[in-house]
């Protein structure tokens, strides 16, 4: 993504000096977080709007005020989108409880809809021998890169962004970045660990990157993608194959084996067990007959 200059900076003046000042505040604190760019972008351009239209300070905002707001102007919004913009409202006057500049929000939980959640979309035992079976055909670099993928449960930036020294192939774990540039220590598999050994040995001049180009240069996400979406569709799995199922992949047979949820969102580095909680929605019948399939 292109980095956009200043980008956690409003871009226009808002009718509210005080709004302006705090909203500009909040908007740096996100920065400091280390939220993404998009994410920041998104937050600025809809506090823009919104209090483009406030001529009265944030402290007096009224309940009745903001919820008029999202009537007339919110009509066309999708579920999702009116969840998101909510969300983004609510989370400035968090900001503002937490530094005390007032003592309550006035934004309330029943306005926000409640979305249907989509169960995780994961590879049947099927589906991952013959996506394995597949990778043998190409090269020693995509076994190691889907054998690492199945077994680590990693997202796609924290793969690309692997160095060789962050890979201890005695005990198996890998030093990856996650999400927030939060550090984490992920397990892979004996298999995987042979796969690596083998595919280090292939280099006299072995790069820093963990996964590479045959030029040697970094194998960056969107190469990553198409080389997974270009396997599946090879394998003739029926719907695309992109990274992500290989993590919901990874962490439903963790669930089938009877792990604990804390544990797999330690696997995951998901920060907040509740994003882990989507695995705990599938239904009994269907993790018996995964057990049955993974395990025998």
């Amino acid at each position: 993504m292109k980095i956009v200059k200043n980008y956690w900076q409003l871009t226009k003046d808002l009718p509210n000096e005080i709004n302006q000042e705090i909203i500009g505040e909040f908007l740096l604190s996100l920065k400091v977080s280390n939220r993404s760019q998009i994410t920041i972008i998104t937050y600025r351009k809809f506090l823009e709007l919104f209090f483009g239209e406030m001529k009265e300070p944030y402290t007096s905002l009224e309940s009745n005020t903001i919820l008029e707001w999202f009537k007339k102007n919110g009509a066309h919004y999708s579920e999702a989108t009116l969840r998101l913009r909510l969300s983004i409202l609510s989370s400035f006057f968090k900001f503002c409880i937490r530094e005390d500049y007032i003592e309550s929000s006035p934004m309330k939980g029943r306005w926000f809809p409640r979305l249907p959640q989509s169960l995780p979309k994961y590879l049947e035992k099927e589906e991952i021998a013959k996506i394995r079976n597949m990778s043998e055909f190409t090269s020693l670099r995509n076994q190691a890169l889907v054998e690492f993928f199945l077994t680590s449960g990693c997202r796609v930036k924290e793969v690309s962004d692997l160095n060789r020294e962050d890979v201890d192939l005695e005990d198996r774990t890998a030093r990856v970045i996650g999400k927030g540039k939060k550090i984490r220590y992920v397990h892979f598999t004996e298999k995987c660990a042979l796969l690596l050994e083998r595919y280090f040995a292939l280099s006299l001049n072995p790069q820093e990157a963990l996964f590479v180009t045959t030029t040697g240069k970094r194998l960056a996400v969107r190469s990553i993608q198409g080389i997974l979406q270009k396997l599946g569709g090879e394998a003739g799995l029926k719907t695309n194959l992109h990274p992500h199922r290989l993590r919901h992949t990874f962490a439903t047979e963790l669930l089938t084996k009877g792990a604990d949820l804390s544990f797999i969102a330690d696997e995951l580095g998901h920060s907040d067990i509740s994003t882990t909680q989507i695995y705990a929605r599938l239904p009994r019948k269907e993790i018996i007959s995964l057990y049955r399939k993974f395990m025998g």
